[in-house]
């Protein structure tokens, strides 16, 4: 039986993306910032028949490593008024062995109103049982194949991620295709855009922190660590367009993560912004009074 998210675990990757501190301090930094409660890594709510506006259910394929059958639960809302619709991936954060769309509902709804179809998906996380890697990908990705095939969306598809749900945004975004084979909707896995906020794309830097979500260390297995490393992926993908934004006052992710990822990716050939939150702290970057609007314009341009 799998277990829950550990929250020793959580404790050390947070501490690692902090440089230094215990992980007693990391529990409490984390419990004292979060300003939006994320639902439990377990909970899922009741899937429904609804697809505009409401609650529904993306069917996945079996697991690429163990085989079984799960389901990728989203909140999936249209907006109101004649379509077709862009649509939005929403990926939360929370160290890779937690959060839930509670998180970026704030953020969803903010698109929503704008005129976006906002598929607000859980994906498989690390637990004391399960590294998230390759799975919690091959989840986002059958995500933006079921948001490109929507019936209300005219087939475009970006995704907007937050911390954890940044990097493997940001993995989607240049390798999807390689994702999500044994999805139950056909298509690509690869999105038209990227939003990547306050994302620790390098994680090569995070050292040992990531071996839970790889399922091994970096000299064990060293090909899931490069293709789970977004820095090393940028080749991949050179005609992306992102946005990178981190936040002034962030406090966990340091902002060279957001610099060198955005070079990495303007120096592959990549439509990239790079843009700096003022007075923001790292949970305050999915918070749509703050980057909410930006987002906005840079997707309608």
């Amino acid at each position: 039986m799998a277990h829950g998210p550990s929250r020793r675990l959580l404790a050390v990757l947070i501490a690692a993306l902090l440089g230094g501190c215990s992980g007693s301090e990391a529990v409490e930094a984390t419990s004292t910032s979060t300003t939006v409660p994320a639902a439990p890594a377990t909970s899922r709510p009741p899937p429904t028949t609804s697809t505009s506006p409401g609650t529904t259910t993306i069917p996945a394929g079996p697991a690429t490593t163990t085989g079984s059958s799960l389901d990728i639960d989203a909140e999936v809302d249209v907006p109101d008024g004649e379509g077709p619709f862009p649509a939005v991936v929403l990926v939360h954060g929370g160290g890779w062995v937690a959060g839930g769309p509670g998180v970026m509902r704030p953020l969803a709804n903010h698109l929503l109103d704008n005129g976006f179809i906002t598929v607000n998906t859980r994906y498989r996380l690390t637990t004391r049982d399960r590294p998230g890697f390759p799975e919690a990908v091959d989840d986002l990705a059958c995500a933006v194949r079921f948001a490109s095939a929507h019936p209300a969306s005219d087939g475009s598809v970006a995704v907007v991620g937050h911390s954890a749900g940044a990097h493997l945004g940001a993995i989607l975004a240049l390798t999807g295709d390689e994702y999500g084979q044994d999805c139950a909707v056909a298509g690509s896995g690869l999105p038209d855009k990227f939003v990547g906020l306050a994302g620790p794309y390098d994680v090569s830097r995070l050292g040992t922190a990531m071996a839970a979500f790889f399922g091994a260390g970096p000299s064990t297995d060293p090909e899931a660590w490069r293709r789970g490393n977004p820095q090393l992926l940028t080749d991949q993908n050179p005609g992306l367009e992102a946005l990178i934004m981190y936040g002034e006052l962030d406090g966990f992710v340091d902002d060279r993560f957001a610099r060198e990822f955005h070079d990495a990716l303007l120096d592959s050939g990549g439509d990239v912004l790079l843009e700096l939150v003022e007075g923001a702290r790292h949970n305050d970057m999915h918070h749509p009074d703050l980057v909410g609007d930006l987002i906005v314009t840079w997707l309608r341009r």
